[in-house]
């Protein structure tokens, strides 16, 4: 192994925790002296700390190495369809501040841009220090461009530098990301997918996006584009969707999909407990409503959300079939909501389409991180940007 691999060989200390010189000896299958070597100079820098004694069954008692969580603070933003999210943290993702402010898309892609701009300025005043900035977003991502390719909320949006505006407005790294994979890896360092290798993250809300981590690390695609989970088919002569195919799971299993259906039944004349709730007022349904209708019996809300689930389940089948992870992680304000009402048909429609073998083990859980998770795993990222950087600057380059 070449000196040139510090970050490869530190990376597990900042992703999975404190851990010793053999077991980073063991990961990288590199010489023992050489895990020493980098490890001295990272602790000279100030990159890493000794911080304690890994168990021992008896014999010399293992150190244990950590990432300095005062290496800097970073700054994790995350701009969706409602909200404009912030988190300021340490540089091993201990959140110092969470704040949120109104996306308001419809006063148009200037404004956006400026609510995030003067946040973020003074975000800066009130803690210097700051390392880096991490953006995740809910477009369509080209992340190794650190540009929003397409997002149709806002006009003029597509073929955004959100990159290139706020390294040259602010002076600090940024790092771009699509919010599914930020939310995803907030579930890997903190949540359900911790210590796993192969996962899946499905998040379903307005939208429906997923991110894969295979043999421990994101998988972006060749053009950062997999994970496009919503866009994929499940009614082959369905409606039309904004992204041009037909019949996508978005149209059928969405927060936004479940509430135009029963919108829709609703203004046909369709009875419901649900016209208690809003009258005539259709626009006051949100999922929430709907998804307590159901699990109060309401024969409407109750045949909508089975039917978002079968569809969920049919989608994730494929991906049980092709990719074989150890788990399926649901996150977002649909299976929060829902949890058993949309996993019972969601759950059923998996067995009955996958490859056996590939479900009789396969757990299916719903994340239980909060709504800054986007923001904190945009930390994560840019804190990950930083310490690449150090340790290229430990390598002399």
């Amino acid at each position: 192994m070449r000196r040139d691999n510090a970050f490869n060989l530190l990376r597990p200390i900042y992703t999975s925790g404190p851990l010793s010189r053999a077991h980073l000896a063991e990961m990288a299958k590199a010489a023992p002296s050489h895990v020493s070597v980098v490890v001295r100079e990272a602790l000279n820098r100030g990159l890493l700390l000794e911080r304690g004694f890994a168990p021992s069954n008896g014999g010399r008692r293992r150190i244990l190495l950590e990432v300095n969580r005062e290496l800097a603070k970073l700054i994790g933003i995350d701009i969706g369809r409602a909200h404009i999210r912030f988190v300021v943290s340490d540089f091993v993702g201990n959140i110092v501040t969470y704040k949120w402010l109104p996306t308001e898309p419809q006063q148009g892609k200037a404004h956006v841009l400026q609510v995030v701009q003067d946040e973020l300025q003074s975000l800066l005043g009130q803690h210097p220090g700051i390392g880096a900035i991490g953006i995740s977003h809910s477009g369509v991502i080209d992340p190794h461009a650190g540009k929003v390719l397409f997002w149709p909320m806002v006009e003029g949006w597509n073929d955004t530098p959100l990159k290139q505006i706020f390294e040259d407005g602010f002076g600090l790294p940024t790092f771009v990301e699509d919010c599914v994979r930020a939310e995803a890896i907030t579930e890997q360092r903190f949540g359900h997918a911790k210590g796993l290798r192969n996962f899946v993250f499905v998040s379903v809300g307005m939208g429906i996006g997923s991110a894969i981590f295979f043999d421990g690390r994101l998988h972006i695609g060749r053009d950062g584009l997999a994970g496009e989970l919503g866009h994929t088919t499940v009614a082959e002569n369905g409606n039309l969707c904004s992204c041009g195919n037909r019949g996508c799971l978005e149209l059928y299993s969405s927060a936004s999909a479940i509430v135009g259906r029963v919108r829709s039944e609703l203004a046909d004349g369709v009875s419901s407990t649900l016209t208690r709730e809003v009258g005539d007022n259709l626009d006051q349904l949100s999922v929430e409503l709907i998804i307590a209708a159901a699990k109060t019996h309401d024969r409407l809300s109750e045949r909508v959300v089975a039917e978002a689930g079968m569809h969920l389940g049919t989608a994730l089948a494929s991906v049980v079939n092709l990719l074989n992870p150890e788990k399926v992680i649901l996150a977002g304000k649909v299976p929060q909501a829902g949890n058993e009402i949309l996993l019972g048909p969601l759950l059923y429609n998996l067995r009955q389409r996958a490859i056996p073998q590939a479900v009789k083990d396969l757990a299916v859980v719903v994340s239980q991180s909060g709504e800054e998770a986007a923001p904190l795993g945009m930390v994560l990222t840019a804190g990950e940007g930083v310490l690449k950087a150090r340790c290229r600057e430990l390598e002399g380059k």
